[in-house]
């Protein structure tokens, strides 16, 4: 962070649990980050709205439990997309000192419409019900987690620096799956991915890291399961191509 800060850096968005890599910050992690963040007079959005979706055995922390000079430096927002399976209600919010929400009013009366009432309404009947709802989605996306990992591990070309402790995505390494396929860019292994073992996963480009994949396990397991036998099958084809044809390339 020191080595990208400059006069003009402002604002530093935290998110945790991460799209696409699926890291989750320690509260030790959140306070060293907070606490740099304060030091440089910066602001801090805390991006939370995976706070409810972390697997085998961890735990879950905010910005704004770091202590009260970091929470007061913390602008929290949230949502009921992803706990709540709500994405097309359009709803989230958003907390702050109120100096900062303020500002943010005055924005937004100027800039936006309101969210529509039924949303509104849906949203606090979300977060004022039982939630065992919530924490039965979240085991099923830990079970498919779980499940997916290892399967994607033994995909030729593909290398995962990490097991994902939450959200749920996976962001494959896919440097050796490039040069494998023989194309010049994880773009075009997504094309070709979608077009010829037809999964559709996106490119790492899009979160400024190319060479990478991200795939989503928001899906059935048995869907999940087929969609990773026909990723290693595509690549066992082309593994085999380029072996047949006098090249060795070594795989995870």
């Amino acid at each position: 962070m020191d080595a990208a800060y400059s006069d003009r850096t402002k604002l530093l968005v935290v998110n945790s649990p991460q799209n696409p890599t699926g890291t989750v910050y320690s509260k030790s992690e959140l306070q060293a980050i907070g606490q740099w963040a304060v030091d440089h007079h910066i602001l801090l959005i805390a991006d939370d709205i995976y706070g409810k979706l972390v697997y085998n055995q961890t735990e879950f922390y905010s910005l704004i439990q770091c202590g009260q000079e970091i929470a007061d430096a913390t602008i929290l927002v949230n949502g009921v997309s992803k706990a709540y399976s709500m994405t097309g209600w359009r709803i989230g919010y958003v907390a702050a000192v109120p100096e900062i929400i303020g500002k943010i009013n005055a924005i937004l009366s100027h800039s936006t419409g309101n969210p529509a009432t039924v949303s509104q309404y849906a949203a606090i009947a979300a977060f004022q019900s039982d939630q065992t709802d919530v924490e039965k989605m979240r085991r099923a996306f830990e079970q498919r987690l779980n499940t997916i990992y290892p399967l994607l591990q033994q995909v030729p070309g593909f290398k995962l620096d990490q097991k994902p402790a939450g959200a749920f995505y996976l962001f494959p390494n896919v440097a050796e799956a490039i040069q494998i396929v023989g194309v010049q860019t994880s773009s075009q292994l997504v094309e070709l991915l979608l077009n010829e073992a037809h999964v559709a996963v996106v490119d790492g480009g899009a979160f400024g890291m190319p060479g990478y994949l991200r795939l989503s396990y928001a899906a059935g397991l048995e869907d999940l399961k087929l969609a990773v036998s026909r990723i290693n099958t595509f690549m066992t084809r082309y593994l085999k191509k380029k072996v047949s044809g006098g090249i060795s390339i070594e795989t995870n």
